[in-house]
């Protein structure tokens, strides 16, 4: 539980200093949370991965949801959306390397993030669909996927070095 907990605060760490020193809109900035994600996920496993997701999420979900467009309700899906990464990493790291495992892991949050920017977002709040097209929608998810790949290899990258085993 420890290095959960210190995995989510590493993940929210990195994501106070991405989203703050580098955003790109009032509402989409660079997120390196998923480090700490990946770690836990890798060490811990598929259940604790997702917990982890889902502790990671809270600088995003403060920025973005309770301090910016969404709010806090519908804000707090972001949180079960980081989180199925963090249970899909688990699970994908059981077969495959971590620079493999990275993308598979990211598929469900990425179908999640586009039904849910696509379809619940503008659901509840409909001033927005002018706004939420499939271009801005796939803009979002293209610079995740860029975040992923480069979360992708540092986890790699500390697998390979022993890092968290111990062994240099």
């Amino acid at each position: 539980m420890a290095f959960v907990a210190s995995m989510g605060a590493l993940g929210n760490i990195l994501a106070l200093l991405s989203v703050y020193l580098a955003p790109i809109h009032p509402q989409i900035a660079l997120d390196f949370s998923h480090v700490g994600t990946f770690l836990a996920a890798l060490q811990c496993g598929p259940i604790l991965g997702f917990f982890t997701g889902a502790l990671v999420a809270l600088t995003p979900f403060y920025r973005f949801g309770v301090m910016g467009w969404y709010g806090p309700l519908l804000g707090s899906g972001i949180i079960l959306g980081k989180a199925l990464t963090g249970l899909g990493f688990g699970i994908a790291s059981k077969r495959l390397r971590p620079i493999l495992a990275g993308p598979v892991g990211f598929l469900p949050e990425s179908i999640y993030t586009y039904l849910y920017l696509k379809y619940v977002t503008v659901f509840f709040m409909p001033g927005l669909s002018d706004f939420m097209t499939d271009a801005v929608i796939l803009s979002i998810l293209a610079k995740a996927w860029i975040e992923i790949a480069i979360i992708s290899a540092i986890t790699e990258t500390i697998v390979r070095r022993g890092i968290l085993t111990g062994r240099s």
